[in-house]
Formats: structure tokens, C-alpha cells, sequence
């Protein structure tokens, strides 16, 4: 059997992404065939590996997951004179 391989910029396509954040997530997770550090290619059985490391909105993760909840109120600081 002969596994497909994938270039980043097919790969985003697939995955909904962008191909640096295709090359990011690779890079960061030792995914994928990489020649003189770049991401040359990625394997079908790469891309399901590597979806679960792209985050579906772009942006913050802390905040992303912050989002619709309350902020805190910060305690007023009395002055004393």
C-alpha cells in the first residue's frame, strides 16, 4: 500500500487552516517529513494527528475560552490621607 503525502499548503487546505499554522503545529509536535528544517511533507496518517493541534479559532486560547464569562471586580483601594 502506498500512503499519499501532502504539501503544507494542500494540507491547510484540507484542515480549513492556513499553512503556517499547518507548518506551526508540525513543528512544534515533530510531525510530519521535515528536510533542512522545513516541513516537506505530511502523511494522511500525519493530518488526523496534526488536526487535533490547530485550534479552531484564531486568537488567544485563554481568552477564547474566557469568552461569554464575567469579569471579576477589582476591589476599590481606599485612600487614606
Amino acid at each position: 500500500m502506498v500512503a499519499k503525502h501532502y504539501s503544507a499548503t494542500d494540507a491547510a487546505k484540507i484542515l480549513g487552516c492556513s499553512r503556517s499554522s499547518v507548518c506551526r503545529a508540525a513543528r512544534n509536535n515533530d510531525i510530519g517529513i521535515f528536510a533542512n528544517g522545513r516541513l516537506a511533507a505530511l502523511s494522511t496518517d500525519h493530518l488526523s494527528a496534526i488536526k487535533s493541534h490547530i485550534h479552531e479559532t484564531p486568537g488567544n486560547p485563554m481568552w477564547i475560552a474566557a469568552r461569554g464569562q464575567k469579569l471579576k471586580k477589582r476591589k476599590e483601594k481606599t485612600r487614606t490621607l
